[in-house]
């Protein structure tokens, strides 16, 4: 997770997203799957997901289907970014605090125009992921 830290605190956060399916119906609705939360950092992607309670991460090149999609329906990707910061400025993560032990939040402290806020990523979830401010 240092290697994770260090460059949430050193680069510019990008992006922020979420995978999932949107169905064959009409209209057409995006269903989220908040198991895993992509974090694009410069042109770098990180991968947050659940094991066990813990929150592990992977670095990417890409983001790939990891779940089974039916055959009418198209596995996509959401932005999050303007719902976990809340903010049109650019975003400077200032400080991570987490525990490494079963159903820890990571909590991200940052700057956005000047103005100090937090943002909690919780794994306590059956779902996945839940997030505040």
């Amino acid at each position: 997770m240092k290697q994770l830290f260090n460059r949430l605190i050193q680069g510019t956060i990008i992006d922020v997203v979420v995978s999932g399916y949107i169905d064959a119906e009409t209209p057409a609705v995006f269903h989220p799957m908040y198991e895993r939360i992509y974090f694009t950092v410069n042109d770098d992607i990180f991968e947050l997901y659940i094991d066990d309670g813990v929150i592990r991460h992977n670095q990417l090149k890409n983001i790939n289907e990891w779940f089974d999609v039916d055959e009418d329906d198209r596995f996509s990707l959401m932005s999050i970014y303007s719902q976990l910061f809340k903010t049109e400025q650019e975003v400077k993560v200032t400080q991570i605090d987490y525990k490494a032990i079963p159903f820890s939040t990571i909590e991200i402290n940052y700057e956005d125009g000047g103005n100090e806020r937090q943002l909690f990523l919780d794994p306590n979830n059956f779902f996945g992921f839940t997030y505040y401010n």
